[in-house]
This record gives C-alpha cells, sequence and structure tokens, in this order.
C-alpha cells in the first residue's frame, strides 16, 4: 500500500489503524529505520513473500479477521522460512498475549501508546537476532535438527516479556538495570539454544554501548559470564553463562515458576 520498491527497507508495519502507521513509519524514517506498511495480515503475509529484504515485522494484535498472533502462526509455518523476527504491539497487554507471542518467535511485547525511539529500540535489537539467527543457520545446515522447544524458554521469554510490560506502566528505565538485563537474556539464549553476541547483548540492555559494556566487565568479574570468539567467525565475540551463572539463573527461574506454581520441563 505505500509503494515501496521490493529491495527497499527491511522493516514491515502492521496495523489497521491507518493513522497509527503513517505515524509510526515517519517516526521511524526520522531515525533512520525506514519501513513498509501493510494495513492487514493477508497484505502483510503477500508482501514477506515477494519482497526477501524484509527481516523484522511490527505488527498490532488486535486486528479484524487475522489478528497479530494467526499472523504469527503463519510466518512460523512458512517451509523453509528465512530467519525473521517479529515485535508484537497491543493496547491490551497481558502475560499469557506475550507468551502466545513469544512461543511464536516474537523477540519483543510492547503496549500502547509508545514512542517511536521505544519501537526503533526494538528494531535494532531485532536486526542483531536475525544475524545472530542467520550465523547460527549457515554453521548447521548439516548438522541435527534442535530439540523441540520447552515449557523453559517460554517462560523465561515471558520473563522478558513483562520487562516491557513494565516499562509501559512505569516511566521507561525507571527500575531499569542492564546487567540484569543481559542476565535474562543470556538465560532465554541458553534455553534456546541461540549463541548472543556482544554487540547483541549491548542492543538488548537497553543500555548506551558503554554502559553496557562496564556492566559486562561486571559480570565477567562476579564470575557469571564468559566472553569467546565465535567458532565460526572469529572476528564476532559471543557471550555465555558460566557454571556459576546458569546455576544462580537456573534457581532463579525455578523459584519464580514455583510461586506461580508452574512445572518446567
Amino acid at each position: 500500500m505505500d509503494g515501496q520498491t521490493p529491495s527497499g527497507p527491511r522493516v514491515l508495519l502492521v496495523d489497521d489503524d491507518i493513522d497509527v502507521l503513517i505515524e509510526l513509519q515517519e517516526g521511524l524514517a526520522a531515525l533512520g529505520i525506514p519501513a513498509r506498511t501493510a494495513a492487514t495480515a493477508e497484505e502483510a503475509l503477500a508482501m514477506v513473500e515477494r519482497d526477501p529484504a524484509l527481516q523484522v515485522i511490527v505488527t498490532d494484535l488486535q486486528m479484524p479477521r487475522t489478528d497479530g498472533i494467526e499472523l504469527l502462526r503463519k510466518l512460523s509455518a512458512r517451509p523453509h522460512a528465512r530467519p525473521f523476527a517479529a515485535i508484537v504491539i497491543t493496547g491490551h497487554a497481558s502475560l499469557d498475549r506475550a507468551v502466545g507471542a513469544l512461543r511464536l518467535h516474537a523477540v519483543d511485547f510492547l503496549q500502547k501508546p509508545l514512542s517511536a525511539d521505544e519501537v526503533a529500540h526494538a528494531i535494532r535489537r531485532a536486526f542483531g537476532l536475525v544475524e545472530d539467527d542467520e550465523a547460527e543457520e549457515a554453521g548447521a545446515r548439516q548438522a541435527a535438527s534442535p530439540a523441540a522447544p520447552t515449557a523453559r524458554p517460554a517462560y523465561l521469554k515471558a520473563l522478558v516479556a513483562a520487562r516491557a510490560d513494565r516499562d509501559a506502566l512505569f516511566a521507561a528505565g525507571l527500575f531499569s538495570d542492564p546487567a540484569w538485563e543481559m542476565m535474562l537474556d543470556l538465560a532465554v539464549a541458553e534455553a534456546s539454544g541461540r549463541p548472543i553476541s556482544v554487540t547483541s547483548l549491548c542492543i538488548a540492555s537497553g543500555a548506551p554501548t558503554t554502559t553496557a559494556l562496564r556492566r559486562m566487565d561486571d559480570l565477567k568479574a562476579a564470575g557469571l559470564i564468559d566472553r569467546v570468539p565465535d567458532p565460526r567467525d572469529r572476528r564476532r565475540v559471543l557471550v555465555r553463562l558460566t557454571a556459576q551463572g546458569k546455576e544462580r539463573m537456573e534457581a532463579f527461574v525455578s523459584r519464580q515458576a514455583g510461586r506461580f506454581g508452574i512445572t518446567l520441563d
């Protein structure tokens, strides 16, 4: 609907509210992130099929006929689908909806009203995750297929989604601790079998790069993380939880799940 060429932007915005769609598109363009737009899930699916440049989709959940969850379900069901990241937006946030979206590989869950800056941050983080996925896929073409996801990564992703709910309800950054944000993202990466680079982790922390790197040094000094060269690309450095870091995060997740009567695999 927006007249962009197929080889153009890597971001697709989906919302049945045309005014919101245009406002967000213009706001992102001002921040250096051009985006295509679609007013329906059906239009979005057609664009994804036609345009191989698209890597990130930002979709509203509440849409007529085909909602955002169904759109993500159809995207994830595509045969031989290329790496693709989804960010979901809603005016009616709930943990159940967050878990449903995250199980369909959404990387962020944002609540309206929101700013173009907030969406831009999520998009930049999503680009980092897509790059990680592409590197992992290229290095694992001859490897066995990974095991099916379990309740543990889904629950961890729900904890990450709760962070977006917190920022939507309170002033963004009021309770932010980049070190904890990074530990949560590393736990999700560990549970999902996904390598995460220093660059991606800095983006995920939501802090300036210098602050994120300083907090990364603090976590390493505490014996909770390690930085190691990527065996598939020596130019890239990966971040991993140490045995102590895994043990501490495992204890934290188990305690939180226990409080809600959730049994993790």
